[in-house]
């Protein structure tokens, strides 16, 4: 019982309160609701917009110098998705990183024509603005990936089988963190907190078959194999790895249509990504695969 003999009950984040009359309770109730909702509305914007602002405003400079450096070139632009295509696997639209964040696009000229096709420019100023379109889109991109896999080369458990928990974990424990502080203590500590762990344990498991899914696509066509599997597991590597990922997925399934890969902006601008092979020493040791400057400044 709390001092003078008033009831308590026990707050958002494991705290004493004292427990109200109904009335007061629903004041409380309603300001605690609107304080969850402002915080929540805050780290959605805060976590999403800065890096695609950065990123898209550095491709728009890109295209820029790109743009003045062709000194009147005539250029046959084609959209993604657009050429004859054939041979088995040949349906598969490759999705490449721009089509993975569409948000990065914002400020182009050639926007219209950037993967994803067709995906309107509100909608990416929507991934841009806030945190959690971006990562629903991105989860949609994931189980894409892995259902080209499992559909046309019988690789894997499929996108649905991969996503869907993941994201009911996702969600249950962010959903537990704002209504109850329930990430706040170990993995274990409660439903919540177990199934948001679980859902980044699944995740984790399933990038690591990715990675060697990609990897023996690569093998079988003679090529070098382009992914680092254990990238998953170093800090900062494993975001490398990820890319790369996206990027030569995108590249093995445009040349089963017959054509090369769309140019990518975002690969233009980071040279490590669309590096045939790429270690971790070569990385740290060679500044000119961490950005093109040359793309900026011509």
């Amino acid at each position: 019982r709390a001092p003078g003999g008033q009831a308590s009950e026990v707050g958002l984040h494991g705290g004493l309160r004292p427990r109200t009359s109904s009335s007061q309770g629903g004041v409380a109730r309603r300001a605690l609701d609107a304080d969850v909702v402002s915080s929540f509305a805050v780290f959605s914007v805060a976590t999403g917009a800065p890096i695609p602002l950065v990123l898209g405003a550095l491709l728009r400079r890109a295209e820029d110098v790109a743009a003045a450096e062709r000194t009147g070139a005539v250029t046959a632009a084609q959209p993604p998705g657009t050429v004859e295509v054939g041979g088995d696997g040949s349906e598969v639209e490759p999705r490449d990183l721009m089509w993975a964040f569409p948000s990065f696009a914002v400020f182009l000229q050639e926007a219209a024509t950037t993967a994803p096709p067709r995906f309107p420019m509100w909608a990416r100023w929507l991934c841009l603005a806030t945190f959690w379109p971006g990562v629903i889109w991105y989860l949609y991109y994931k189980l894409e990936v892995e259902e080209d896999l499992r559909r046309c080369r019988g690789l894997g458990i499929g996108g649905y089988v991969v996503i869907l928990p993941f994201a009911v974990g996702l969600f249950t424990g962010v959903f537990g963190e704002f209504a109850y502080g329930s990430l706040e203590g170990g993995p274990l500590d409660n439903i919540y907190s177990i199934a948001f762990y679980s859902a980044f344990a699944w995740i984790y498991l399933n990038q690591w078959f990715l990675y060697n899914k990609v990897n023996q696509l690569f093998e079988e066509e003679g090529r070098p194999a382009p992914l680092d599997p254990f990238g998953l597991f170093v800090p900062g590597w494993n975001f490398v790895t990820g890319i790369r990922q996206i990027h030569f997925t995108a590249d093995y399934w445009a040349r089963q249509r017959g054509q090369s890969l769309p140019r990518d902006a975002f690969a233009d601008l980071f040279p490590f990504a669309k590096k045939p092979t790429l270690s971790l020493w070569e990385l740290a040791t060679t500044p000119s695969l961490w950005f093109n400057l040359g793309s900026l400044i011509g």
